[in-house]
């Protein structure tokens, strides 16, 4: 709920600037993208979250919640929505992360209907590849291989956002429903390892100009401050 820049609302006929919280960026673009129905899941004493959006109506859509007990890891948090999203085209973004441009996910969409992917990835430029998950593509787009945060890379580049079928949802739902808890973190670019090792079509979309920022970094914050306290 860090506010960073501001957003417009209009009282009483007049427009007047409000903090904007680092989630509703991602709000923004999922709904300019056409999104139906938004699924928040929230741990424990998120009650502030729900206070701020609500049932959505001031933010563009419907937003609607579920509770976890307790976070496992974005996997879990992830699968905590199987049985209301399991038949539906999901589109999935970080709440603590800022990218552009504004409609990345209606391209990410209309892209990923194009070549009927089981999941395409939102893909950008980053100059930290090492804080993030770089992607290998090939020149058509497929994604070849993923690393969560390399010791070393030549690929400067990371994921930041998805899209994906009914068929990944269940692959996951599956996936994680196999697998026994343990010390290590399970992460959401191991399940989609699994879905490529499983014959899946995992491509992506590398956004050149796009920008990505992990507002959840003392580094990245301060640029998002600076950035779109000046819009």
């Amino acid at each position: 709920m860090f506010p960073i820049g501001f957003r417009e609302l209009q009282v009483d006929g007049h427009i007047h600037l409000r903090p904007k919280v680092v989630s509703q960026y991602l709000l923004d673009n999922m709904f300019e993208a056409g999104v139906q129905k938004l699924w928040m899941v929230l741990g424990k004493g998120k009650w502030d979250i729900m206070d701020y959006y609500s049932d959505g109506s001031q933010f563009g859509g419907q937003i609607a919640y579920l509770l976890m007990d307790k976070l496992w890891g974005m996997p879990y948090t992830l699968d905590q929505a199987y049985s209301w999203v399991k038949n539906s085209t999901v589109l999935f973004g970080m709440p603590d992360t800022i990218f552009t441009p504004s409609d990345t996910f209606a391209q990410l969409l209309a892209k990923h209907r194009e070549t009927h992917a089981d999941v395409t990835l939102g893909i950008f430029s980053t100059e930290n590849p090492y804080k993030l998950s770089p992607v290998t593509l090939s020149p058509s787009g497929q994604v070849l291989d993923i690393v969560d945060k390399p010791a070393q890379t030549n690929v400067m580049n990371t994921w930041g956002c998805a899209c994906w079928q009914p068929s990944f949802t269940e692959l996951m739902h599956t996936y994680l429903a196999d697998r026994v808890f343990s010390q290590e973190e399970t992460t959401l670019t191991d399940v989609f390892l699994a879905a490529l090792s499983a014959g899946l079509t995992v491509r992506g979309v590398h956004f050149t100009q796009g920008e990505y920022i992990d507002v959840g970094t003392p580094d990245d914050l301060v640029n998002a401050v600076h950035r779109f306290s000046k819009n």
